[in-house]
């Protein structure tokens, strides 16, 4: 693509800005090319097309910039599992292994020019004297940071990045659900809850997927984790971030709308655990609902939208075109919830019940809470979320994902040598039955000849 700027307009900048050519299906570039520094690297996405080119979502950054903030781009040569573009195709224990490519390394920045004759020198030592006295305060860290914060922020990127999306996205669905039941729906409605509680996850996906993922449910990085290949030492983080978040936005709803929980329980002259407004803060069956379709409405729902995010991400499939896949699942949530949320309130996320929960119980609710229909905060948000989310991706890939990263797709043998490491890793690092460690050590050797 031509650079729109006039050759030797700026000095010191380049004359035109190259920007990569969308790839077409049937390209020619290697599946193997080595990240180029600029974010050409598999992505754990569901908001793009597998054929894009990721460095068209990423604006231009002159190499000054890389120098004076060393942290720009780094990160890029790992895989991101993200809902805002394709899911990445990862070699697994139950693949065939292959040698990962090296990352390149970047050249150094311009050497700056002094001037040449006499009539400049003293303007030159003017200007080292401005860039001596500046350097203290703008030029990074040895270790390329400029302030404490920004280490901390760039080793904590991640869970922040769960945190903030989930306490965005829960905020905005809490709130339009207090707004809904307070009001006795004169400022709401079913529909248009349904509608604030896909939108706030989309909104929030879009703000978060880049960095960390945009996950904002432990059920989905539970099912990365099993399906995709997603670091499983990574999901206690990534869930303890989603809990806070939700107890975050949990906090801040309560707030928002403490008055008119008041209001409405002093009307009703119910406490407030036995207003309206429990319903809109928790998630509990109806009275009428059965046990078992309780629970298989949260399972169903939760198949169905981990089901629909993975064939989001498969880029072999259908993948919706560039920064939509956050818009369509914001969709398939609202559709979940008005089509399955009745019976239940519509949880199908074990954050979203869990810190409204926590929240109401600091709030002086009581401990009934956690007891109310047979302690359903545990059989409900968890197991049938979970379970369900598991279900579905299970069924996605048992039926049309073809992927080797997927454990459904593994070989035989790589399988049961898979499960055989995972065993003998467990039992090296617990200390338990080390009697079998040996026999575990011998099958493992017998599954690779």
């Amino acid at each position: 693509m031509a650079s729109l700027r006039e050759p030797g307009r700026d000095a010191g900048v380049k004359d035109t800005v190259e920007t990569p050519e969308r790839e077409q299906p049937g390209g020619t570039e290697e599946k193997g090319s080595k990240n180029d520094g600029m974010g050409n690297i598999p992505s754990y996405s569901l908001a793009g097309s597998g054929a894009q080119n990721p460095n068209n979502n990423r604006g231009y950054a002159d190499e000054e910039y890389k120098q004076y903030n060393p942290q720009y781009g780094k990160g890029d040569d790992e895989p991101t599992w993200s809902l805002a573009q394709p899911l990445p195709h990862i070699v697994r224990p139950g693949m065939r292994h292959d040698a990962l490519p090296e990352d390149r390394r970047e050249d150094e920045g311009d050497m700056i020019e002094n001037g040449q004759d006499l009539a400049q020198a003293d303007e030159v030592r003017k200007q080292q004297s401005v860039e001596k006295r500046m350097k203290r305060v703008n030029d990074p860290k040895e270790d390329g940071f400029f302030n404490t914060w920004s280490k901390i922020r760039h080793s904590l990127r991640e869970p922040l990045a769960e945190w903030l999306g989930t306490t965005m996205a829960m905020t905005i669905g809490l709130c339009a659900t207090l707004s809904n039941f307070t009001s006795s729906s004169q400022a709401g409605s079913y529909p248009a809850q349904s509608v604030a509680w896909g939108f706030g996850f989309m909104a929030a996906i879009y703000t978060t997927g880049g960095m960390s993922g945009g996950h904002l449910n432990p059920a989905i990085t539970i099912s990365l984790s099993v399906f995709r290949g997603f670091p499983a030492r990574r999901c206690v983080i990534y869930i303890a971030a989603q809990l806070l978040g939700a107890i975050t936005a949990g906090g801040i709803s309560y707030a928002l709308y403490h008055d008119a929980i008041v209001e409405v329980s002093n009307l009703a002259e119910v406490p407030q655990n036995a207003s309206v407004a429990a319903q809109a803060l928790l998630t509990l069956p109806k009275p009428f609902v059965r046990p078992a379709t309780a629970f298989f409405t949260e399972f169903v729902g939760s198949a169905i939208l981990v089901g629909s995010i993975l064939a989001l991400g498969d880029d072999t499939n259908a993948p919706p075109g560039a920064g939509m896949q956050a818009f369509i699942i914001g969709i398939i949530i609202s559709i979940v919830i008005l089509a399955l949320g009745y019976n239940t309130g519509g949880c199908f996320n074990c954050a979203r019940d869990f810190g409204p929960r926590l929240v109401a119980l600091m709030a002086g609710w009581g401990g009934q809470i956690f007891r109310e229909y047979h302690a359903w905060w545990i059989w409900g948000p968890w197991v049938a979320d979970i379970t369900g989310a598991l279900f579905g991706a299970l069924l996605y890939d048992m039926a049309i994902f073809t992927g080797g990263e997927s454990p459904v797709n593994y070989p035989p043998r790589r399988r049961k040598r898979a499960y055989r490491v995972r065993a003998l890793n467990l039992r090296k690092k617990l200390r338990i039955g080390k009697r079998k460690v040996p026999d575990l050590e011998h099958s493992v050797a017998e599954t690779e000849r």
